[in-house]
């Protein structure tokens, strides 16, 4: 793994959830890559579970999504990579739509230029 791998994968990632685009987001990960949105909610494990996901929750409950890569990092054994981010969106809860801030961390590990393993660490702030 090395820096670059994981800004060009992160760049996809934030352009998929922009553009809220699960056939991109899919393009991340590899066949039976794990997605977990944060540390105690479900892991999505291959590209069917984490479709599914990205369908119901990004594609029908986000809209007006900015995503912004601000930094990424790489372990010193080189086999994890972490990236900050930032990201601005509406979002539907309790069929009402409230405005969004949230600023995060992934831990990631790859296998070539996709993902294996992504764990999110984020917060929100509710406008």
């Amino acid at each position: 793994m090395n820096i670059k791998k994981v800004k060009d994968v992160m760049k996809k990632y934030g352009k998929s959830w922009e553009n809220q685009d699960s056939n991109l987001i899919l393009e991340c990960f590899t066949k039976n890559g794990i997605y977990q949105e944060s540390p105690l909610s479900k892991r999505y494990k291959g590209h069917k579970e984490i479709k599914k996901f990205w369908d119901n929750v990004v594609g029908k409950n986000t809209k007006n999504i900015k995503f912004k890569l601000v930094k990424c990092y790489i372990s010193k054994d080189g086999k994890t990579g972490f990236a900050e981010w930032e990201c601005k969106n509406e979002h539907k809860k309790d069929d009402r739509w409230r405005r969004d801030h949230m600023v995060g961390i992934m831990i990631l590990k790859m296998n070539g230029d996709k993902i294996s393993y992504l764990n999110e660490y984020w917060n929100t702030k509710i406008s």
